[in-house]
């Protein structure tokens, strides 16, 4: 259990690096837009669809993040009023139900990136499943984060049960 939080650990830092990475890209490359619009009177043929892109992936990345980090909106106050093992099952059937979209937003959108994938973006020319392959990703990080939650829930002790943040990985 602990090597499996480990690397969920080790794949959490590296997408938080990867998603600053890739806002400081979309940054760099929206002031550039903009001066070189007012400035100069010209532009990076393509840009604003690799921008696109890169927020597209940093919000599918970001998504996942969340459910690791139990980040997502939630309004706990009846959820809060029942005792730890209700809230727990509670948590479990949230996590089981995120899984379950999540697993199936991830099987059909490998048929609909093999169907339409291969087709070009206009500007860039960069196939269409360059951008698409953001759901696959991000739902297979969002499974991953749920089973990794759930099965440390069920290795927790009654003990640690007694936070409602019994299924977080403690920091």
């Amino acid at each position: 259990m602990r090597k499996l939080l480990q690397f969920s650990g080790r794949i959490s830092s590296i997408l938080e690096f990867l998603i600053a990475f890739f806002f400081s890209l979309i940054f760099a490359l929206v002031v550039l837009l903009v001066v070189l619009r007012y400035a100069f009177n010209t532009s990076i043929i393509g840009a604003n669809e690799v921008i696109t892109i890169l927020f597209v992936y940093t919000t599918s990345i970001g998504s996942a993040l969340a459910v690791k980090k139990r980040g997502h909106i939630a309004i706990p106050v009846m959820v809060d009023l029942l005792p730890p093992k209700a809230r727990r099952c509670i948590d479990l059937v949230g996590l089981s139900l995120i899984l379950l979209i999540n697993a199936v937003m991830l099987f059909y959108s490998l048929s609909w990136i093999k169907t339409t994938g291969n087709f070009l973006m206009p500007a860039t020319g960069l196939p269409r499943m360059t951008a698409q392959l953001c759901i696959p990703l991000g739902c297979g990080l969002s499974v991953l984060y749920c089973l990794t939650l759930i099965a440390n829930s069920f290795a927790q002790t009654p003990s640690q049960e007694d936070s409602h943040a019994s299924l977080e990985k403690p920091e």
